[in-house]
């Protein structure tokens, strides 16, 4: 099948482009040809079609002058045989020109706004828009095939928000490359624990909770260092407790391609995104990298952390209240140093990746939808 996918992704330095050169590397295995239109193209080889289109620079501006540029490409393009992709800030643009013309399209929402400043609100009335005319396309039997959505939680959300059927929405877990990943080669736990989050430094994702933990550990004679790797509206604070805390590091974003190297250093790994909407309707990249890394994980207990399959009791994944989280993450760490079985448990979320989180597990959904679309 041919495959279009329209996109708001900086591929050559948005490490959420990450998700998506996994998918369309999935779908070219199976294979679909796809061809991506965007405001840039991949800094690192690529095996698709990848059209780099003009975008304006200013804020508010960007999406509007993509998708101008996006349509005028279009127009020189038999569409009847593709299948296009749109993300959600696109929608509202472009998808009137497929349902027109009777092109089949897909709205994707991999990341619905997830900050807490007023560009995020206003990125929520065009989020809200595009869902809207997904279901006003189904409602009178548009083009539109459904959407893409990243968790269970997720897919609820749309569904009573704006009554849209669970079978057009296809779940697409965050999952891992299980050749990237490798397991790290811990044996016991040591001292000190080898503690880490890696991604956005930002106030609403929960970070400080991790230095409050790191705090407590000292406190409870547990030595631990604790790694913190990105950034955000926290990096002034963060630098400066790091310069007076020793056991605590932070450094600025790597290199996609360096995370594994980095996690294989690491044995503990944390979600300490809060139990929020936002966060609770999400599927974290970094926990599928975790488990294939062989890092155990302790997280706050909401739906956006939970494991994709159900009736799970790993004993290396383990989510928390919010409210006691610090408490009970020591008390769960002082739990696994006197079991003194890590390299058990690493082996158990390493296993729990290669079955359930690779990539070629969690694309199966999508692969799914496009079969049922070539019958």
């Amino acid at each position: 099948m041919k495959l279009i996918w329209c996109t708001t992704r900086h591929f050559g330095k948005d490490l959420c482009a990450t998700t998506q050169v996994a998918i369309i590397n999935q779908l070219l295995s199976l294979g679909h040809e796809v061809r991506v239109l965007g405001p840039d193209v991949p800094g690192e080889r690529y095996a698709w079609e990848h059209v780099e289109l003009n975008q304006s620079a200013m804020k508010g501006k960007k999406a509007s002058s993509l998708a101008k540029s996006i349509a005028k490409y279009l127009k020189e393009i038999n569409l009847e045989e593709y299948v296009v992709f749109i993300d959600w800030p696109l929608v509202r643009y472009v998808s009137p020109m497929f349902d027109k013309n009777g092109i089949r399209w897909m709205c994707i929402d991999r990341s619905p706004p997830a900050d807490a400043n007023l560009f995020a609100k206003l990125q929520r009335i065009v989020w809200k828009k595009a869902w809207k005319m997904v279901a006003s396309s189904l409602n009178r039997n548009g083009s539109c095939i459904g959407g893409m959505v990243v968790s269970a939680a997720h897919q609820h959300l749309i569904r009573n928000k704006f009554s849209i059927a669970d079978e057009r929405l296809c779940i697409l877990h965050a999952g891992v490359n299980n050749e990237l990943f490798k397991p790290n080669n811990f044996e016991t736990f040591g001292t000190p624990l080898k503690l880490v989050y890696h991604g956005k430094m930002d106030r609403n994702r929960g970070i400080l909770k991790l230095v409050l933990l790191l705090d407590a550990l000292e406190n409870n004679g547990i030595e631990a260092e604790l790694s913190l790797i990105g950034s955000g509206d926290l990096d002034t604070h963060l630098s400066n407790l790091s310069k007076s805390k020793p056991s605590l590091t932070f450094q600025k974003p790597i290199p996609q391609s360096d995370v594994g190297n980095m996690l294989q250093k690491h044995q503990i790994g944390f979600l300490p995104m809060p139990n929020i909407p936002v966060w609770t309707i999400s599927s974290p990249l970094k926990r599928s990298e975790y488990m294939s890394s062989g890092l155990l994980v302790l997280g706050i207990k909401h739906s956006g952390h939970h494991l994709p399959t159900v009736n799970n009791n790993l004993g290396s994944y383990k989510l928390f209240d919010q409210q006691t989280f610090v408490d009970d993450s020591v008390e769960q760490i002082q739990k696994w140093m006197k079991e003194d079985n890590y390299a058990e448990l690493s082996a158990e979320a390493r296993l729990y990746a290669e079955i359930h989180l690779d990539w070629s597990a969690t694309t199966q959904s999508l692969g799914n939808v496009l079969e049922s679309l070539e019958e």
